[in-house]
């Protein structure tokens, strides 16, 4: 009976989807943090790849916002919002889906990996930080040809409202390492 019952909450996104249970051990700026992060937002997005004389390829390009603070994403433009505090702290990383995927296009279950071509790839890392009392965008070089970022971020889950995964990138002497779940953005 336990253990259908520990099943029974699992299976429901009872268990290890609340505030608190997913966190993240970031390093930047010559300082450690384990972030407890709060549920994340999405903002699904689309890029257009062009090349003189080659067809355009279009892929799905979504932004995972992982913070230790709530995000407030009822208004316009709520990712460029500052931080409101010296300890808040947020990740934005960015992949890209299949070619021909688009904007509405849903996450998939899989690997995504910085050394990827264009598709399936971690498009870019963001660490938006308080160094020495000044807001800070710590920029990972995830450029397609000449990436050092290492390691991968694993889309372990998708439901109709969320989505959940673990993430393991580093490049130099920062990294990003931990378990997340983010909030889709409602559909209209």
């Amino acid at each position: 009976m336990i253990l259908i019952a520990a099943l029974m909450i699992a299976g429901c996104g009872g268990a290890g989807t609340g505030s608190g249970s997913h966190k993240l051990d970031v390093k930047v700026g010559g300082k450690a943090s384990t972030l407890a992060l709060k549920p994340g937002a999405v903002y699904l997005g689309n890029v257009i790849s062009t090349a003189p004389g080659k067809p355009n390829i279009q892929t799905s390009a979504h932004t995972l916002y992982l913070a230790n603070y709530d995000l407030d994403t009822s208004t316009p433009g709520w990712q460029r919002k500052p931080m409101a505090s010296p300890e808040h702290m947020r990740v934005d990383i960015q992949i890209t889906g299949e070619e021909g995927t688009k904007d509405d296009s849903p996450f998939k279950v899989g690997i995504y990996s910085p050394k990827a071509d264009k598709f399936n790839d971690v498009r870019s890392i963001i660490i938006n930080s308080t160094i020495d009392g000044k807001e800070t965008k710590t920029i990972f070089n995830t450029g397609y040809f000449d990436t050092t970022v290492d390691g991968e971020l694993k889309i372990t889950a998708v439901t109709a409202d969320t989505v959940s995964g673990e993430v393991n990138l580093s490049e130099g002497d920062r990294s990003i390492k931990g378990t997340f779940i983010a909030n889709l953005p409602k559909k209209k």
